[in-house]
């Protein structure tokens, strides 16, 4: 099916209950946009988990802390406001909030994410030079859904703001309603990239695919939709 699409396609899949699992150069190391901010609320929960850090404490926006660029909301309301940090990791995850993401890594400071990042396991990804691979993204998933990195109730928080988010034209597009997608996308110039569990409530699966070389972004995330859609099918048999 690939050998059929322009650009290039890193893609990791694993069974999350069986442990199966393959990969399409998994291992290539992207720019990861806004599957940067995986890393940051990770840590910022894994912290909330241990009692470290209390997710009512709240961030006052300052002009300077809006990131006027892509997606979010908060760069067009007034300065000033006071944001708790759960909220701020909601919009981060459902609406891909820059400005939101960017208060948190400041809260939470960039080489301390880093340091949690690489010692849970994602080698590859580098937090200052936005850079990750799909093989990190799934092992991101895949250890939150085992509930690795928080507790369980702050497990489901997380989850729950990754359902029904802003961005559901890619792995969602071609997959039953009844299917729940807990994911998140990151987008840039050449390329589209989408990352999640695809869950049935039977047998959930992690599913990331990050693209380059894309000239139709259009067309890239309609890909990523088959994708999910072929491995969905496949693993009903159909």
């Amino acid at each position: 099916f690939l050998k059929t699409q322009k650009g290039s396609y890193s893609i990791f899949y694993e069974d999350i209950k069986s442990g199966e699992r393959f990969g399409i150069q998994e291992n290539t190391v992207l720019t990861a946009a806004s599957l940067n901010k995986l890393g940051v609320v990770g840590y910022l929960y894994h912290q909330a988990g241990k009692k470290e850090v209390d997710l009512g404490e709240t961030i006052v926006i300052q002009p300077e802390d809006v990131q006027n660029y892509g997606t979010g909301s908060l760069r067009y309301e007034e300065a000033g406001k006071p944001y708790s940090l759960k909220y701020l990791t909601q919009l981060a995850l459902q609406k891909s909030d820059n400005t939101a993401a960017h208060v948190l890594n400041i809260r939470m400071g960039e080489e301390n994410i880093q340091y949690y990042v690489t010692v849970l396991g994602m080698g590859a990804t580098d937090q200052v030079n936005n850079e990750t691979s799909a093989h990190n993204v799934g092992y991101f998933f895949e250890q939150l859904y085992k509930n690795n990195i928080t507790s369980p109730d702050l497990t489901q928080e997380l989850l729950g703001y990754m359902k029904d988010t802003d961005f559901e034209d890619r792995i969602p597009k071609y997959l039953p309603k009844t299917v729940t997608v807990y994911h998140k996308t990151g987008d840039g110039v050449g390329f589209i990239h989408d990352g999640g569990i695809v869950d049935d409530g039977k047998a959930p699966f992690v599913l990331v695919v990050m693209t380059q070389n894309v000239s139709d972004e259009n067309n890239a995330k309609d890909t990523i939709g088959k994708i999910a859609k072929l491995i969905y099918d496949d693993r009903k048999g159909n």
